[in-house]
Order: structure tokens, then sequence, then C-alpha cells
């Protein structure tokens, strides 16, 4: 907390070799961001022994709370983890585009870092890494949309996600990924099967493989169409 009440969260980076220059180069593009789902720092500090990157503190949770805190996904419906996993696509497609040439990726893309600005109004941590990362940022998205569908955490107790989906859609028990409280609800399973192809594309272990950031918006803003088309049909 700040003298004068503001709230800000700080991230402390660790094991990055890069110049102070080219760090600070690097803020400055990442500070002009406009997008209303991205969320840049408020100011930074480097020297050579320290990186650091101050955010506006935001008190709505995040996405990794939301999932599996005290309501342990029980309140979050699947029109709402679809609307989650497009407006994440959307706002990383567009970090991607805008920062192709420069080489800065997310670079830490996980359900903890989607943060809500209020209730379900997502937005980004902004943090940059090497160019060679955007396809593991495609990679971490699509674990995202696993933990969407299926309410488990990515990793727990030696237990990995990506590898227990694909071993569980191998045996073609399919449907037994999916998270139980959605189904109960009457979630379109058409649309979540469809869902989860995206994310088995985006964890493809080959990087080369995997879609853009943009193409995987388009999927899942057709996806969101389908959803709304349905819900007035059925009204």
């Amino acid at each position: 907390m700040l003298d004068n009440g503001v709230l800000l969260a700080v991230k402390r980076i660790k094991d990055w070799g890069i110049s102070k220059q080219d760090f600070e180069r690097r803020m400055n593009l990442i500070a002009q961001v406009k997008h209303p789902r991205v969320l840049p720092p408020v100011a930074y500090y480097c020297s050579q022994q320290e990186k650091l990157l101050a955010y506006k503190y935001l008190q709505n949770g995040s996405l990794f709370m939301l999932l599996y805190g005290s309501q342990s996904g029980h309140s979050f419906d699947w029109g709402s983890r679809l609307n989650v996993a497009a407006k994440i696509a959307e706002a990383l497609a567009y970090v991607h585009e805008e920062f192709l040439e420069n080489g800065i990726a997310h670079g830490n893309l996980k359900s903890s870092n989607i943060l809500f600005v209020h209730s379900h109004n997502k937005g980004l941590k902004s943090k940059d890494l090497i160019a060679s990362i955007f396809k593991a940022d495609v990679h971490a998205f699509g674990s995202i949309l696993l933990e969407l569908l299926t309410g488990k955490v990515i990793k727990n107790d030696g237990f990995d996600l990506v590898k227990w989906v694909n071993s569980v859609v191998r045996e073609e028990w399919t449907f037994e990924v999916f998270d139980k409280s959605l189904i109960s609800r009457g979630a379109s399973e058409e649309r979540m099967m469809s869902l989860l192809q995206v994310a088995l594309k985006c964890v493809n272990p080959s990087p080369n493989d995997r879609p853009s950031m943009s193409q995987v918006a388009e999927m899942t803003n057709s996806l969101i169409e389908e959803e709304e088309k349905s819900i007035s049909f059925d009204t």
C-alpha cells in the first residue's frame, strides 16, 4: 500500500538475463497497450540485482480462485466459462499481433494471472519474454481451456491435466473429462466438445502445429455465436 492508500501488486522477475536498456524498451512498449482486457504495469524498477513490475491491485480475484476457491466453480456456469475463454483468446490475440515484430509475448499465462476487474470481467496481467514463447502462450491458453472444461487444476501432486485429458480422449471416454457441475446444469455437450477440440489443438506437443491466437479467437468467438443462437432459439 502506498502512502496515498493505493494498493499495488508487485511482481518480482527472476532469472531473466536481459539488459537494463532492453528491459526498459519492452516496458515502455507494454505501457502503451490499449486494450480493455490487458492490464499493463503502472511502474517498473530495474537494477542489476532486481527487476520489479507494479500493477494496480484488482480485488475481485482471479480465474484460479473462481474455479478452485470456496465456491469450487459451482456458480461458474457453462455460458460464463465459454465467455471467459473467448475474452482471454481475444486479449491474447491482440497482444500477439501488437508485439509480434518486437518479439514480446505474454510468457506467464495461467489461471491465477486472469484477473477480474468486476464480476466476470477479465483482465490479463501483461508480461513479456522473447518471441520463441508465442507458441508457449498458445499452449498455456489451451491449458486454461482444459481447466474451464474439467474444473481440475493443471498440475497437483503429480497429476498432469493435459496428459490426463489426452489419455481419456485416447480411450474414447471423452465425456468423462468434463466438469460434472456443467453437465448437471445442461451445458451443451456439442459446444463443450468443440471447445475441447480447440484446447487439444492448443496443447499439441508440436509448437508448429498449434494454431495462432488469432485463429483461436475466431474459433472461440464462433462458439459464442452458436451458444447465443441456441439460447435465442430455446427461448
